[in-house]
């Protein structure tokens, strides 16, 4: 049985583009929530 080993991460550049585009969308979401809570006077 063969041990595999990932002594580094494969592809990290990759990795950060994933993180910044899934934070951007969060705080896009929630903004949205907000600014349409706003306009609709719900809150």
């Amino acid at each position: 049985m063969a041990e595999e080993r990932h002594e580094d991460f494969p592809a990290p550049g990759s990795f950060v583009i994933i993180v910044i585009f899934f934070i951007t969308f969060v705080l896009y979401y929630f903004l949205n929530w907000k600014w349409l809570s706003m306009i609709w006077n719900i809150g």
